[in-house]
């Protein structure tokens, strides 16, 4: 069986990052750490104050308070005893912010959903996130396909 002690989750807050949430705590249990991570897209940041929705300022606020609300959510369900789970928003490219973090924290193991909340019919296969973390990860990355 796959185990380690410490992994990074990469959420959207899609099913699929849940599930690879959910996979996560089956790896790191019974006393492992899941550091959960959710970017904020810097790109769409600078699409919404193009399109007069409010200040940089105000729009990452916003969506930094709906993240952690929806952490709250996918956790929802999901035994996690025993697990100690951190939760981090930043801002920034994802795939950037996921390898910098994974880097910086010296985490093991990357587990992420392969299908995000954006992706197009294209890339349903692997995801432009997925497959560029894939690239770039100097460890184990466990793609959750469904």
């Amino acid at each position: 069986m796959l185990s380690a002690s410490d992994v990074l989750v990469p959420v959207d807050f899609s099913p699929c990052s849940v599930n690879a949430i959910r996979a996560a705590v089956e790896i790191v249990k019974p006393r492992g750490d899941i550091t959960l991570l959710h970017v904020i897209d810097e790109s769409f940041i600078k699409e919404a104050v193009t399109a007069g929705f409010g200040s940089a300022e105000e729009i990452t606020a916003k969506l930094r308070e709906r993240a952690e609300n929806d952490f709250i959510a996918a956790l929802e369900g999901i035994e996690t005893e025993g697990v100690s789970i951190e939760k981090m928003v930043v801002v920034g490219t994802p795939f950037v912010e996921i390898l910098k973090i994974a880097r910086d924290l010296d985490l093991p193991m990357i587990v992420m959903g392969v299908r995000g909340r954006s992706t197009p019919p294209a890339e349903v296969l692997f995801g432009s996130t997925a497959e560029k973390v894939l690239r770039g990860a100097r460890v184990p990355v466990l793609c959750i396909p469904f």
